[in-house]
């Protein structure tokens, strides 16, 4: 069984964007803390947004899962770190979840510097265009979508859409 950990915001890019039910073709179950429960649900249904409502039903589902994290084990903070992301990685850690999703570069250093993988919204595309999830143009099309609702440098969108081709072009050799 595949799991991972995430933090909010890979959640609702992929719920905005249409992507989350893939999602569970690549990870069984995604397991979150209260406080990312918090933000994507509770703070999210407050703010009437819509994707607030899909994380909800995948919870009610149990593709996603809250769990407890205990803090008293670990001491991790970091200024730089909301707490949802702390939260996240005190859970991969306690339950020795070895990838961990999660977009903020800050939060990826540091669950990399604690031994943990960590992948991104963009990086479960390519991910799922790898597993043949998504056909290169759905991917591509995604990519715009995602370029429409998170901030994406021209370098990064290029290296995802070049990867994705490059992807493309590895699978015809095939």
């Amino acid at each position: 069984m595949r799991i991972a950990v995430s933090n909010s915001g890979p959640l609702i890019h992929l719920s905005l964007v249409g992507l989350l039910d893939l999602l569970f073709k690549l990870y069984d179950v995604i397991l979150i803390p209260q406080s990312v429960y918090d933000e994507i649900v509770v703070k999210g249904k407050e703010q009437g947004y819509s994707d607030a409502v899909i994380l909800e039903r995948a919870i009610i589902n149990e593709k996603i899962k809250v769990k407890k994290v205990k803090k008293e084990n670990y001491n991790i903070s970091s200024s730089k770190l909301h707490i949802g992301e702390i939260n996240a990685i005190i859970l991969a850690l306690q339950l020795k979840i070895e990838i961990i999703l999660i977009d903020d570069e800050e939060a990826r250093m540091f669950a990399r510097n604690l031994g943990i993988k960590v992948i991104g919204t963009l990086g479960i595309l390519i991910e799922l265009f790898k597993h043949g999830l998504l056909v290169l143009n759905k991917a591509i099309q995604y990519l715009r979508k995602l370029n429409e609702i998170m901030y994406l440098s021209s370098d990064v969108y290029s290296f995802v859409a070049n990867k994705l081709n490059e992807i493309a072009r590895t699978k015809k050799m095939d």
